[in-house]
């Protein structure tokens, strides 16, 4: 048989970022099983269509905007590269909507921040340990140095097996806990320097969406066996996610609607050819609702949000792998920004079995949970009863107030 392709990673790269070696990445790149290919963010326009891609890392590099995150500039602020913020955030946003793995580094981690609704702390005034700073010579940069903690239970802690890690240090902007953007949660954190700066975030339920604030790909790092764990270990996870994704649309896949894809006509508008397997149980979430203008509708698509003790139940679709493309781009993932984001959950069947599947999640919930119209509650009460929910789930979908629209 012949060899599976190799993983191809889009990098993003920016010829004039000064301390930069785009060829860094690469290396870890290929030697971690992945093509490597440049996306010079100097180039992108607003709706350009990105080349594919089956992994994303983003580098380090230049201060972000401010104004993206609706803030004065600090004084201190470095140059701006307007065109990059815009394709960057673009990038991410539109891999933490797919599910497409994301490697964010340094900068990258500050832009996945900001892209899923978060902001910076602007400038670190203390040297140490964060900031970079003149080497010996009186020409290179050498990096600071500094132990981080890892959040137990995270992605970050099941790549590195570690409790501690030493990381280099070249930044001047930082995540912190109070600037931590919502549905990522915070994998690593130093508190060295007096200042508590968030080392690593992720996105929960997402294959693989990790950033990190040190940098990993440069030699300093990768060529120390010791610091494998903070290096070599995050390329290579990334590059099985990678390959992982790559092997997803030749098959078919599991796929839990909850909302209106439980109505089998509404669903098959969609994937003409998915076949229902029955009804399936996602624990510690409730069903909530978003607001989205509809022609019919007036508001009210489904949504899923994390509620210890309680479930949602839904319809287990069975989806040919050609028709994954149409599954996303009829929940938004392509719109910018995108209305769902894809999600990897575990359900339980009413015979016990317990399947991961795909599912989706509105990307910015509206806090307010509004009620649906009549028209989509009815939507929902007839995917329901021909899915074969449980009664007692079928009558708390009936009990929902609807706004009193068509």
């Amino acid at each position: 048989m012949p060899d599976a392709p190799r993983p191809r990673v889009l990098i993003t790269r920016l010829e004039d970022d000064s301390g930069e070696r785009w060829e860094d990445y690469a290396d870890r790149v290929r030697a971690a099983g992945g093509d490597p290919f440049a996306f010079d963010v100097a180039e992108y326009r607003t709706g350009d269509v990105f080349p594919p891609h089956d992994g994303l890392v983003l580098t380090g590099g230049a201060d972000i905007d401010p104004a993206r995150y609706g803030e004065p500039p600090h004084e201190r602020l470095g140059t701006l590269v307007p065109a990059r913020d815009e394709a960057e955030i673009a990038l991410a946003r539109t891999a933490l909507a797919v599910g497409r793995p994301m490697l964010a580094i340094c900068r990258g981690m500050q832009v996945m921040n900001v892209a899923s609704g978060g902001s910076l702390h602007q400038h670190i005034e203390e040297r140490e340990p964060h900031r970079s700073r003149r080497g010996a010579d009186g020409v290179s940069i050498d990096s600071g140095w500094h132990g981080v903690e890892v959040t137990s239970g995270t992605l970050l802690a099941q790549i590195a097996k570690a409790v501690r890690l030493r990381v280099n240090s070249r930044h001047h902007q930082a995540v912190t806990r109070a600037r931590l953007a919502p549905g990522l949660v915070a994998s690593a954190l130093t508190l060295e320097g007096g200042f508590e700066v968030v080392e690593a975030i992720e996105a929960p339920h997402h294959p693989f969406a990790l950033g990190v604030q040190w940098h990993p790909e440069r030699t300093e790092m990768a060529a120390t066996p010791a610091l494998a764990a903070s290096s070599g270990a995050l390329f290579e996870a990334f590059l099985g996610a990678c390959a992982a994704s790559t092997a997803t649309p030749e098959r078919a896949f599991l796929y839990f609607g909850y909302g209106s894809s439980m109505d089998a006509e509404r669903m098959r508008q969609t994937a003409p050819r998915a076949r229902l397997i029955g009804p399936a149980r996602l624990p510690d979430y409730a069903l909530a609702f978003s607001i989205e203008s509809k022609n019919t509708w007036h508001g009210g698509v489904a949504d899923i949000v994390p509620a210890p003790g309680d479930e949602v139940w839904g319809a287990l679709w069975l989806i040919p792998a050609e028709e994954s493309h149409a599954l996303d781009e009829h929940e938004g993932l392509f719109r910018e920004p995108p209305a769902y984001r894809r999600m990897t959950v575990e359900v339980t069947t009413p015979a016990g079995d317990r399947v991961r599947c795909r599912s989706y999640q509105v990307a910015s919930p509206d806090p307010r949970t509004p009620p649906p119209s009549k028209a989509f509650k009815d939507t929902l009460l007839r995917g329901a009863r021909t899915v074969g929910l449980p009664p007692s789930y079928v009558a708390r979908l009936a009990a929902i107030e609807d706004n009193g629209r068509a």
